[in-house]
């Protein structure tokens, strides 16, 4: 509730009432993300980069103040009806000044995961720009990067493979974009931007 920020849901009030607790949060019409990580319903390359973008800054000041989300997925990002982007869903955020306990451990949503979380490391800056990486591939292509039958496919693939650069996939992805991606979501979390 703490973090200000055009590009983050803002919250305005947190209630405890007896039994009932409640959170009251900025409303963003115009649904998430999800809606256009569809092949038959992508967003144009350029319209795409620009929401990565977004979601970099708000993820930058997020972390500059101590936040790692570490659960970002289409589902998280809400869009505004001026083409505006709000990063939502803070629950599994970790606080690295936080007084209070945190709950550590597999948090997040598996196909979105960094290897460092599958592996239940301590959350970094680089845990959450691995998962917009993911984001990124899906974004562009319409595709996840990782699927799976189940839990452990999916954290299998996680692991130990690369879905396929993602302007083999649409070729309307200029190849430097591809690239930016692939390095987003290297495994190695050295090898990702900082």
């Amino acid at each position: 509730g703490k973090l200000n920020h055009p590009n983050i849901v803002a919250v305005y009030d947190a209630v405890v009432d007896g039994e009932t607790r409640y959170i009251v949060m900025e409303f963003v019409p115009g649904g998430s993300l999800k809606k256009y990580c569809t092949e038959t319903n992508l967003l144009p390359v350029r319209q795409a980069v620009l929401v990565i973008f977004k979601m970099c800054r708000a993820l930058d000041y997020a972390f500059q103040n101590g936040v790692i989300h570490r659960d970002i997925k289409p589902a998280n990002i809400l869009l505004s009806e001026r083409d505006e982007i709000k990063i939502s869903d803070f629950g599994t955020a970790k606080i690295s000044h936080a007084t209070h306990t945190q709950i550590d451990g597999f948090l997040g949503s598996p196909a979105y995961m960094s290897p460092e979380q599958i592996n239940e490391e301590g959350p970094s800056v680089q845990t959450d720009i691995y998962s917009l990486g993911v984001v990124m591939y899906e974004l562009l292509t319409g595709r996840r990067a990782f699927e799976g039958r189940s839990l452990a496919e999916i954290n299998r693939a996680v692991l130990d493979s690369d879905p396929p650069p993602a302007h083999e996939v649409d070729r309307a992805v200029p190849r430097e974009v591809s690239a930016i991606v692939a390095r987003l979501m290297a495994r190695d979390p050295a090898r990702r931007y900082t």
